[in-house]
């Protein structure tokens, strides 16, 4: 039986039944058309070669091979341990994607609106093209769904890596393209991370993190935990026009922004110098000079003094930054959206807002406790 579902164990179905599953699978697009070919059964489970769909708004699908892992059919509903694709080839209007494998882990599908499901999703050798430019190359992406209620996962975990960024493809003008080669960026190596979960009993969102990160470039990492996202609130805020009051039961626990040098900081620097004729080190010992006032328009002394001098230790030595809010109790969205308009001054005392630098790393490539600087 497919995981993470109870009920009596089935059988694995037979060639013929899991045909027909997916025939009336795809017949739900009134405009599709799709070719199946003749199944054979292998250890892998169920194979089906040369599979062609074309969806009803001319989108079309191309798969070598399409093998179907231990599946189970009930009623109209397909399952099984796991669907493969490999070689897949997808147009839509020019744009193409070709992936080399992509892989769901014990999807449901019910041919409803209801009760479809999968447990994680896995791509590898991705490639997004679009006419008249470089294609976008991903080495792989990976998503993992779990804790379902009412067909919604509760806890997501997303990464994509290896995505190879040519940037004098992407900008027309060049000279964003041209900047980043005076760096020393030929091409660009980013990954997208993010993970988070929602328990609707206690109304806690967690946002472990969303990331992005480059090669020899940085890593950019917010995090924070949101309360009030409680089951009655959700239904509210899924509602069309929600009630007015809604969004001002959901709260803010705690938010951190970091970000972690790998390179970028100190070849800014250098080339800013370059240009401006000077070393390095004068180039820095004025723009931290100058820090009091560019941060004056703050209008928070304290708050400007721990930004100054976080600032000023990470510029002189680029490390890491870190900006955290940790209320004392938890601030409703509504609140800080009017403090931001009235006395945005405020905000970092009613966040309690603080500022670290170069926080030494773990063993675990973690950043622990650092220049706290109060």
């Amino acid at each position: 039986m497919t995981a993470g579902l109870a009920g009596p164990a089935f059988s694995a179905a037979t060639p013929e039944q899991v045909t027909a599953a997916l025939t009336k699978l795809l017949a739900t697009d009134k405009g599709a058309t799709f070719t199946l070919g003749t199944p054979t059964q292998s250890d892998a489970g169920i194979v089906y070669n040369n599979v062609s769909i074309k969806s009803g708004d001319g989108s079309e699908t191309k798969i070598d091979v399409l093998t179907i892992g231990n599946p189970t059919v009930e009623g109209d509903t397909l399952s099984a341990d796991t669907i493969v694709a490999e070689n897949l080839t997808g147009t839509d209007k020019g744009d193409s994607i070709t992936i080399t494998s992509l892989e769901l882990t014990a999807p449901v599908f019910t041919g409803k609106e209801t009760g479809n499901r999968i447990d994680a999703l896995s791509a590898e050798g991705i490639s997004l093209a679009q006419p008249g430019k470089a294609p976008i190359v991903i080495d792989s992406a990976g998503l993992d769904l779990s804790d379902y209620a009412d067909d919604v996962p509760h806890a997501i975990d997303l990464s994509v890596e290896g995505i190879d960024v040519d940037p004098a493809a992407v900008d027309t003008s060049g000279q964003f393209a041209s900047q980043l080669k005076a760096m020393g960026y030929d091409k660009l190596t980013l990954g997208f991370y993010g993970s988070g979960s929602l328990d609707e009993a206690t109304g806690d969102l967690v946002v472990n993190e969303i990331t992005v990160d480059g090669t020899d470039l940085g890593t950019v990492t917010l995090a924070g935990t949101f309360g009030g996202l409680t089951t009655d609130v959700v239904k509210e805020l899924k509602q069309p026009n929600p009630p007015q009051d809604a969004l001002g039961k959901v709260t803010l626990k705690e938010a951190s922004v970091f970000y972690g040098d790998a390179s970028l900081a100190g070849r800014l620097i250098a080339q800013q110098a370059k240009q401006m004729g000077q070393e390095p080190a004068t180039f820095i010992g004025q723009i931290t000079g100058a820090l009091p006032l560019l941060l004056s328009t703050i209008g928070n002394q304290p708050f400007q003094d721990k930004l100054a001098d976080g600032l000023t230790t990470f510029l002189k030595d680029p490390k890491n930054l870190t900006i955290t809010a940790k209320p004392a109790t938890p601030v409703p969205l509504m609140e800080l959206l009017s403090t931001s308009q009235t006395a945005p001054q405020t905000l970092p005392d009613l966040l309690k807002a603080d500022v670290i630098a170069n926080q030494p790393e773990s063993e675990d490539g973690e950043a622990g406790e650092g220049t706290d600087t109060n």
